[in-house]
C-alpha cells in the first residue's frame, strides 16, 4: 500500500461529525508539513481532499466571477493560504480551518468587489448618475426601477472593460478594488506614478467614451 493510500483519509472523508474532523486532521497533518517545506505534492494531495468543499463555494460565489474557474482558483489560493498558515502545534481541526478560510476569502473578494464596481462608476458615469451602493444593498432602494438601471449600467461595464488590455483592468482593479495608491502600483510594476496614472486615465477615457457612444445608441431612432 502506497504512503498516499496509508495518509489518505476514506472517501468522501469531507466532513461530517467532530470525529471525522480529528481523524480527517490526524491524517492530513504530515501532508500540510510537508507542503509547509515547499511538497508541490503535498499541496496537490490537500487540494484533492478538499475538492467537494471548493466545488461547493465555488458554485456559491459563481455569480461574483466571470467564470467558475476563477471562482475555484479563489478557493484554492484560500486553501493553500490556509496551509501555510496552519499551526501544527495546535490541535485545530484542518477542515473547520480550510472552509472558514475559504469563506473568509470569498467574503473579502465580495466587498472589494462591489467597492471596485461603486468607484468605477463613479469615475466613469459620474457623481450625478451613478449610486456609491453595492447591488446587496441597493436592491432596498425604494424605487425598483433604480436598481435595474444599476444593473444595467453595471453590465455595460463590464462589457467594455473586457475589452481593456489585461494591464489597464489590472490597474484599476488595484486602483479602486485593492484601493491602492498611485504609488503603491507603481513600484509592484517597476513604473513611475506618473505612468501609471497615465494608464488608469487612459482607460477612464476609453470607458467614458464607450459608454458615451452605447448611452447615444440606446437612444437612437
Amino acid at each position: 500500500m502506497s504512503r498516499a493510500q496509508c495518509l489518505r483519509p476514506p472517501a468522501g472523508a469531507y466532513y461530517v461529525n467532530r470525529l471525522e474532523e480529528f481523524e480527517m486532521t490526524e491524517a492530513l497533518r504530515p501532508w500540510i508539513r510537508e507542503a509547509q517545506n515547499g511538497s508541490t505534492e503535498a499541496v496537490e494531495f490537500i487540494l484533492e481532499q478538499f475538492h467537494p468543499l471548493i466545488c461547493k463555494h465555488s458554485r456559491k460565489n459563481r455569480h461574483h466571477y466571470d467564470s467558475m474557474d476563477e471562482a475555484r482558483s479563489t478557493a484554492h489560493l484560500a486553501i493553500i493560504d490556509c496551509i501555510h498558515a496552519f499551526d501544527l502545534n495546535s490541535d485545530e481541526d484542518a477542515p473547520r480551518a480550510f472552509n472558514r478560510t475559504i469563506q473568509s476569502r470569498f467574503r473579502r473578494e465580495s466587498r472589494q468587489n462591489q467597492v471596485y464596481w461603486a468607484r468605477v462608476e463613479k469615475n466613469i458615469v459620474g457623481e450625478d448618475e451613478a449610486t456609491d451602493l453595492p447591488p446587496i444593498i441597493d436592491e432596498l432602494a425604494p424605487d425598483p426601477h433604480h436598481y435595474m438601471d444599476f444593473v444595467g449600467l453595471r453590465d455595460a461595464l463590464e462589457l467594455h472593460l473586457s475589452r481593456l488590455s489585461e494591464r489597464e483592468r489590472r490597474f484599476l482593479h488595484l486602483r479602486y478594488a485593492a484601493d491602492m495608491t498611485l504609488a503603491a502600483i507603481a513600484a509592484l510594476h517597476g513604473l513611475s506614478a506618473s505612468q501609471v496614472c497615465k494608464v488608469i486615465k487612459a482607460a477612464e477615457h476609453k470607458l467614458k467614451s464607450a459608454m458615451t457612444a452605447q448611452e447615444y445608441k440606446d437612444i437612437s431612432p
